[in-house]
Order: C-alpha cells, then structure tokens, then sequence
C-alpha cells in the first residue's frame, strides 16, 4: 500500500506543481490589473501606495495558489507587474504611429 500511495502523492505533486508553473504566472496579472484599479484614485504617497499594492498582490496571489511561497508569489506580482508595464509601452507606441 505504501509505494502505491507514494506514486500518487508524487503524481498529485507533480500536477500540482505543473499548474502552479502554468497558471501562476496568468493569476498574477489578474491579481496585478485587479490590485492597480482599487487603487487608482487612492490619495496615499506614491511609497505607501507601492508597498501596499505589492502587499496586497502578493496576499491575493497566495489565496489564489495555495501552497505558494511568499518569495515565488513576490516575484511572480513583480514579474507581471513588468509585463504590464511593458506590453503598455507597446501599445503607447504602436498607437502613435
């Protein structure tokens, strides 16, 4: 029973970890566009607001992936954040043309 049982933890595990790998990153950039629209009308500094924002996305992010470490989510609101920004950038140019 014992290796039968570890071959479907491992199997569980191993999806898992193929849907964190997969999803993460999109759950990221909803969690990012979602956490920028409440707040921008905030009247907080451009500090207070920064690390809120990222404190938020971050605990968003884990709520969405549990079993996601603060670390992999951080770098994850960081990684779409800058996606975002650049994929803005695209469109501002592509616009002007």
């Amino acid at each position: 029973m014992g290796p039968i049982l570890a071959g479907i933890v491992r199997i569980i595990a191993g999806n898992y970890e193929r849907w964190l790998s997969e999803r993460v990153p999109k759950l990221a950039e909803q969690v990012v566009l979602s956490v920028e629209e409440r707040y921008r009308k905030s009247n907080l500094s451009f500090e207070e607001r920064a690390q809120t924002k990222l404190e938020e996305a971050i605990s968003a992010l884990q709520q969405m992936a549990p079993g996601l470490g603060r670390d992999i989510a951080q770098r994850q609101v960081e990684a779409a954040l800058s996606r975002i920004r650049a994929t803005g950038m695209e469109q501002k140019a592509g616009g002007a043309k």
